[in-house]
């Protein structure tokens, strides 16, 4: 079956253990698309979207971790976008619970979203954090070289 989203090299942002939940979400992601394909409505759709705002949550909560820890600039407005993203995982569930099918729309809007998100936001913090670090490096040679 074709997959919705494949994982690509420039989406890494450097951090393997981030770039390894990403391609997760991406193959749940795809499970939910296969949902889409099967016109599935019930009980394994709602599993599947269930493992979906569980991994999720699993996920954002890391990278918020992270970001707070070392306190990047741009952790209020990348907060909301997690919860948005979560919101709208909640507020189709609501609709399957109801019956319905998993809407073509909705997977549109996960593609699209993980995507933008990666490149973009979370792409964002980590050459924050690379460039902190960096930062650090160079604070410590100089006085190195200094002494």
């Amino acid at each position: 079956m074709q997959h919705l989203i494949d994982w690509n090299p420039a989406y890494s942002i450097g951090m393997d253990e981030i770039d390894d939940q990403h391609r997760v979400l991406f193959d749940i992601i795809n499970h939910l698309w296969e949902h889409v394909i099967n016109r599935e409505r019930g009980g394994g759709v709602l599993d599947t979207l269930d493992e979906l705002e569980r991994y999720t949550i699993t996920h954002f909560t890391a990278e918020e971790t992270f970001m707070r820890s070392h306190g990047y600039s741009g952790f209020d407005a990348h907060k909301q976008q997690h919860d948005h993203f979560i919101n709208r995982v909640r507020n189709e569930r609501i609709t399957i619970e109801a019956g319905g099918p998993v809407s073509l729309d909705m997977v549109n809007f996960l593609k699209d979203w993980l995507i933008n998100h990666i490149l973009v936001q979370d792409k964002a913090y980590a050459r924050e954090f690379e460039s902190k670090k960096l930062g650090v490096l160079g604070s410590f040679f100089a006085r190195l070289l200094r002494v």
